[in-house]
């Protein structure tokens, strides 16, 4: 019997959703540049010539995938809705929507630079308008009392920044189910890490000079502040243009530097993202260590678990914006081989297990609740990672603010510490 055109539709539907969930899960796993059409074709089990059919060409291809993304958000976001629910609920309803087992893995939105004008403006305006929605909700939770009073913009872009940060963690082969995963990223996000009998202040800290800790982490070799100087380059460029949009002659030029002097420190690009990356984890090293060293002499024991995870935003944000930044965007990991990925592995676990430490002192300490330690250190990584994607998103709010509020959600959560 002869399809109709409807049935002949609904195929074509389904087929387009099925490539565009395949490309999505390679290039989260191999980033964008390391994914071929032909790929796709064999993940799905069609033909590339079937696979042409619905895609021209991979650009469009990656900016459809960004876009089912945007969508997908967009469409939880409308579900989430219903009159006479308080604000809280409509923000969690949200959040264990888009997290629920069975729906449509997200794609990790990095190197969105690299994309002609015309999808890099669609991608970043359907992001913004996602973004306020979300604070549309947040906000009627702060009128009926039920969301602390902070700016909701601020707290929309860090309950997104750990959103977007999912994709590079969650595993379907580890040891927790997806709705473990789901009901540990809802629990944490509304209710914080700290026990709830811990009260909310309304100074989080004391001020610190960061610009004068940060000036001890400067290289004085020569030689040093030169390699340091094609890695700063390299990571703005690779902030700004993406990895796919940046090129060795002009991170070069962006250095001062003839193209003979980068290559001497790095034969291609990727051996230059990964130098970068290697760069960003030592800087976290290093500034946990002066974090540690500073909350230490601090007596109570309340203030210093506070100080310390504020301290350590601040410092995050202090660094991107030093002359020894900026902070990469660390889904760039992405890009990398498995080869690459494993030289730098060791520096990865380093900084992983520092903060793991953290949180299970803070764990015995009682002030912390017992939370699973993978989902406090993915969360808390997901808000410190995505600062410069926060940074370019936030509608010229003070770097301090927005490092401020990503402890504040991460520490207290979004619901007041009163009910």
């Amino acid at each position: 019997m002869t399809e109709t055109w409807p049935v002949r539709l609904d195929k074509s539907k389904a087929r387009r959703e099925e490539i565009l969930a395949a490309a999505t899960r390679l290039f989260n796993r191999k980033s964008f540049a390391g994914v071929t059409l032909d790929a796709v074709a064999a993940e799905v089990g069609v033909t590339s010539g079937a696979l042409y059919h619905h895609f021209a060409n991979k650009e469009l291809l990656v900016f459809e995938c960004l876009s089912r993304g945007i969508a997908l958000y967009r469409e939880e976001l409308a579900r989430a809705m219903e009159q006479g629910i308080d604000g809280l609920e409509l923000v969690r309803r949200f959040i264990r929507g888009r997290l629920r087992p069975g729906e449509p893995r997200m794609i990790v939105f990095s190197d969105l630079n690299s994309l002609p004008k015309i999808h890099r403006e669609a991608v970043h305006r359907g992001r913004m308008e996602n973004v306020e929605r979300l604070a549309g909700l947040i906000a009627s939770g702060v009128a009926d009392g039920t969301v602390a009073a902070r700016d909701p913009y601020l707290s929309s872009l860090a309950v997104f920044a750990v959103l977007d940060w999912m994709p590079l963690w969650y595993s379907e082969n580890s040891y927790y189910t997806r709705q473990e995963a789901a009901d540990a990223i809802d629990d944490l996000l509304t209710h914080g890490v700290l026990s709830r009998h811990v009260p909310e202040p309304l100074s989080l800290c004391d001020p610190w000079d960061l610009d004068e800790a940060i000036s001890r982490l400067v290289p004085h070799a020569s030689r040093a502040l030169r390699r340091e100087r094609i890695l700063r380059a390299a990571s703005q460029s690779f902030n700004q243009y993406g990895v796919v949009g940046s090129s060795m002659e002009a991170i070069a030029n962006d250095a001062g530097l003839t193209r003979g002097a980068v290559y001497h420190h790095a034969p291609d690009k990727m051996t230059l993202l990964r130098l970068c990356l290697e760069r960003a984890y030592r800087r976290e090293g290093e500034l946990l260590d002066l974090v540690l060293r500073k909350v230490g002499t601090e007596a109570d024991p309340v203030r210093r678990i506070i100080a310390e995870e504020v301290y350590i935003m601040r410092a995050m944000v202090a660094l991107h914006e030093s002359d020894i930044g900026p902070k990469i965007n660390f889904q760039n990991v992405a890009f990398l081989s498995q080869e690459q990925r494993r030289q730098m592995s060791g520096l990865h676990e380093e900084v992983v297990g520092a903060n793991r430490e953290r949180y299970v002192r803070g764990i015995d300490s009682g002030l912390f609740r017992k939370l699973d330690i993978n989902f406090m250190q993915e969360i808390g990584a997901g808000l410190r990672n995505n600062f410069p994607t926060l940074f370019t998103m936030s509608q010229g709010q003070h770097v301090m603010d927005i490092a401020d509020l990503c402890a504040r959600l991460f520490l207290f959560g979004l619901k007041p510490r009163n009910i």
